[in-house]
């Protein structure tokens, strides 16, 4: 980033011949911490809160009055051009231990660049460039079709609650949803169908769950749902709901209508489940007794 795009163009400057008081009166009034010497807006030099400070506590508050801003300015002052690279003038400030930078062109004065201006718009850009890379990654874990997150971050994610309630103790359950003969969907249909309705049974699953809940596309066919803080009861009692929303959906595509149901398998976090793979396990056993039992179902491990 060039020099330009972050220096201050509203630069007080002073006359060499106005007294150290009127200095004093000037940066108060406008909240400045310096004031840029100047004639004909040549800069000649520059005088700071501490350039007065020093200079009170060398001589005290009696000769203010009468010492000029040429008798304390910094002369000869640094000075850059706009156009240069804001990393050259951080390093340039920090080499030669001054914290602003009063910016010329054509030996002309057009702004003024302080050592906090360049650290904020660093800081600025760091945070710009983290949250590039969350929504990436946010991006990344998603499934491209139905945008519930995809099986690795949700594999992720379990483990990780599993590991709290394991630490901490609490309420994990796990329910494991299977689109009933979702193949047979595909063959009648088509793929483009078989999609659809992988997207619309998502968003109906997204719709009827609790935000706290963690949705995944598990397989072709298979969502999961991570559900935090719910014992199995309420885990089933949301599975039974996902369930009759979905049976009772007439889903539409291209004029016909589509009918589906769900085979459900619910599990809940006990002791002997040491990571999220031995709750998917007790889960789909649950999910295994749903399709024997005719599909349609939720069952509970």
């Amino acid at each position: 980033m060039k020099i330009q795009n972050i220096m201050s163009r509203s630069v007080v400057t002073a006359p060499v011949n106005m007294s150290v008081q009127e200095l004093c009166r000037l940066m108060e009034k406008n909240k400045i911490g310096s004031v840029v010497i100047v004639k004909d807006k040549t800069v000649l030099g520059i005088v700071t809160e501490r350039d007065i400070v020093s200079f009170i506590g060398q001589y005290g508050c009696n000769l203010l009055s009468q010492k000029k801003a040429s008798d304390i300015m910094v002369s000869p002052v640094f000075t850059m051009s706009p156009k240069l690279e804001t990393r050259a003038a951080m390093q340039f400030m920090a080499s030669k231990r001054i914290r602003r930078l009063p910016i010329t062109e054509n030996k002309r004065l057009v702004g003024i660049i302080t050592y906090g201006d360049i650290i904020r718009e660093v800081q600025k850009d760091l945070a710009e460039a983290q949250l590039k890379t969350q929504q990436l990654k946010l991006e990344v874990s998603r499934d491209g079709l139905t945008h519930v997150f995809t099986q690795k971050y949700f594999k992720m994610f379990l483990d990780r609650e599993v590991e709290r309630v394991k630490k901490y103790g609490g309420l994990l359950a796990l329910l494991m949803v299977d689109v009933d003969h979702f193949k047979k969907i595909n063959d009648t249909y088509g793929h483009d169908a078989g999609d659809y309705i992988l997207v619309k049974v998502s968003e109906l699953i997204r719709k009827n769950t609790r935000k706290i809940n963690l949705i995944g596309r598990y397989g072709g066919d298979e969502f999961s749902i991570i559900a935090p803080i719910s014992d199995v009861e309420s885990a089933k009692r949301l599975g039974d709901r996902l369930r009759q929303f979905v049976e009772q959906t007439k889903f539409h595509y291209q004029g016909q209508i589509i009918r589906v149901t769900l085979s459900i398998g619910v599990a809940g976090w006990d002791k002997s489940i040491i990571d999220g793979r031995g709750l998917i396990v007790k889960a789909d056993k649950a999910l295994y007794k749903s399709k024997h039992a005719g599909r349609n179902a939720v069952s509970v491990a």
